[in-house]
């Protein structure tokens, strides 16, 4: 079939554009201060990054913290004192950064923030990644649907949380537990900070499980991520509680749809996820930064789109959520 001249014209466009950029680009020093790429969500966002950063031309320094917020301010102030382009940063402490990245303005160093925002705006040039509340309100609506869908009103519901002392774990429960008041008679019984560790996941899920049994036992769990989500199977089977959506039997929703949630949905074991694609991730935040170091404007704030995953749509996502 013959191409569209409109098409071909566009096209044509968007690459002159982006070899526009990937010019204007070439030879940037980027500062990229990472979490731990031995995560795989982390690892995978990054190796995203880099395969659109290298061939644009940009010297990248990639600097890992192990979620250690005093770690990351230093390498922040070195990235200052080196008088990089451009920083682009993983957020470990959205409270530890506020010094440092008040230092980074001042130097009139553009900051990238992917994964967390922060409340002082001014304090950086753009953010991408999902929206923290609104993973939550997905999570949150995703295990109303099943238990509502099952009959299972009233019902106690858990959360197996992130680091819940600042960041985007307190984010996300505050959007499940505002997806759940659209459901009457769901009450969250207790909210459990893990550090993002799945053991901590399964041991903190085992504990619940043996603390509301005598109470007629939980009816749902929420594993922040798919990695921890997994550790609540693993900690409720070791419990002997079976899992699905019937009486009697345990809900677990996760979120950010790592190669382990998508094996649980497939079994039975877990009745959903949410989207949160590194791949995507990685890719948006390095055009963002080739736009700013050719002297584009950017949307300040750019949130990736947000679905629930389920058994229904589990095709649609398989691939992207291999991680």
């Amino acid at each position: 079939m013959q191409k569209s001249p409109i098409k071909v014209l566009c096209a044509a466009g968007i690459m002159a554009l982006a070899v526009t950029q990937a010019s204007a680009a070439g030879g940037k020093r980027i500062a990229y201060l990472d979490g731990p790429i031995a995560d795989k969500y982390i690892g995978a966002m990054t190796r995203a990054f880099m395969d659109v950063a290298k061939p644009a031309g940009l010297e990248v320094n990639l600097q890992q913290s192990p979620f250690d917020p005093a770690l990351q301010a230093q390498q922040l102030d070195d990235a200052i004192a080196q008088k990089v382009d451009l920083i682009v940063v993983m957020v470990m402490s959205q409270k530890a950064l506020i010094p440092a990245l008040t230092r980074a303005k001042e130097a009139h160093i553009p900051v990238v923030l992917i994964n967390t925002e922060i409340d002082q705006t001014d304090l950086y040039t753009a953010f991408v990644g999902e929206d923290a509340p609104a993973l939550g309100m997905a999570a949150g609506k995703a295990m109303g649907d099943a238990l509502k869908g099952a009959g299972r009103v009233p019902a106690k519901v858990a959360i197996i949380a992130g680091s819940m002392e600042e960041g985007i774990a307190p984010m996300r429960v505050t959007g499940f537990k505002k997806a759940l008041e659209a459901f009457p008679g769901i009450s969250i019984v207790a909210v459990e900070g893990t550090h993002w560790a799945p053991p901590e996941a399964e041991r903190a899920s085992g504990q619940l499980i043996a603390r509301f049994a005598g109470q007629g036992g939980l009816d749902g769990i929420y594993g922040m991520n798919d990695a921890m989500a997994n550790g609540v199977v693993q900690g409720a089977e070791s419990a002997g509680v079976k899992l699905g959506t019937g009486k009697g039997e345990l809900v677990v929703v996760g979120g950010n749809c790592m190669a382990p949630g998508i094996a649980d949905i497939d079994q039975g074991k877990m009745y959903g996820t949410t989207s949160m694609l590194p791949s995507k991730l990685g890719t948006e935040t390095a055009q963002t930064v080739l736009k700013i170091l050719s002297g584009a404007e950017v949307p300040k704030k750019q949130t990736l789109p947000i679905e629930i995953i389920t058994k229904a749509n589990i095709e649609k996502y398989r691939a992207d959520c291999s991680f």
